[in-house]
């Protein structure tokens, strides 16, 4: 197979993220940019540019029904939609819109079935109309999500401690033995306990928890604007300066040479190309 290499990638997950968002805009749905991502795209006009992946959210009403768009119809063409509600096997707590015709190759994780590029879409949930029952309901998250992170990364990583590889190795065992089909139910059922329609305060917590996450949900996603990506446009949070801010404080500056680095680990490959060399 021939490697993909990195400006082939991002022109790849462009047209992934056009595809997407055209699907989500012919069912009703709104896609909004997210993360370095909407970073990116308010920054740069596009990619970070030491920056791999597509980062974008759906609201959790939006994003139950693209799953079951997939549940119904299967695969739209070389792509699909992984997430744990379709493929049990599947361990990330939030979605990944795959090309079918690329194999990823991860360092440091395990998906639990084949992967390939990806777009992460993260659902925004309900938070309730107070902040302390927001950040109450985030901390009762917080023990699904870290025992299924240690389901995901792998044990025993180097340029990593030996305290934080000891203590994912450890909660990898209570993990196991709790199961990741009750974790993500366990999980799944509590994020939803608290509708998203109904909510004054959202955020995004199936993946990581935190107050930068907490978020009005008449200043973000009641409307959205568009902005320039790359060669394309897609829509963002209606107030992307409030949520950079929120999320990055100065997300203007730029950080230290040191920093700019890409933080996801993998090797992609292209299953339909033989590699000559």
């Amino acid at each position: 197979m021939k490697i993909i290499d990195a400006e082939e990638m991002k022109q790849r997950l462009v047209v992934m993220t056009e595809y997407l968002d055209k699907l989500c805009e012919e069912n009703g749905l709104t896609l909004y940019m997210s993360g370095g991502t909407l970073l990116g795209a308010v920054r740069h006009k596009g990619f970070i540019p030491w920056d791999d992946d597509i980062d974008m959210y759906l609201s959790r009403p939006d994003y139950d029904k693209l799953i079951e768009i997939f549940r119904n119809n299967g695969n739209n063409g070389k792509y699909k939609l992984l997430s744990h509600e379709l493929d049990n096997n599947y361990l990330y707590t939030f979605s990944k819109f795959i090309d079918t015709d690329t194999l990823l190759i991860e360092a440091g994780g395990d998906a639990g079935t084949e992967m390939g590029l990806f777009v992460d879409i993260f659902p925004i949930d309900g938070l309730g109309n107070e902040i302390k029952t927001a950040k109450k309901h985030m901390k009762k998250c917080n023990k699904y999500i870290t025992l299924n992170l240690a389901l995901l990364v792998k044990p025993w990583r180097k340029n990593v401690s030996f305290i934080k590889n000891f203590a994912i190795a450890c909660l990898r065992v209570v993990a196991k033995a709790y199961g990741a089909n009750k974790l993500h139910k366990k999980l799944y059922t509590l994020v939803r306990s608290l509708p998203y329609e109904s909510s004054k305060y959202v955020g995004e917590i199936i993946d990581e928890i935190g107050d930068k996450r907490i978020m009005l949900k008449s200043e973000m996603f009641d409307g959205y604007e568009v902005l320039d990506f790359e060669n394309t446009k897609f829509k963002a949070p209606k107030n992307s300066d409030k949520f950079l801010t929120q999320f990055y404080g100065d997300y203007m500056k730029l950080p230290p040479e040191e920093k700019r680095v890409a933080t996801h680990g993998y090797e992609l490959y292209d299953k339909t190309s033989e590699d000559k060399e």
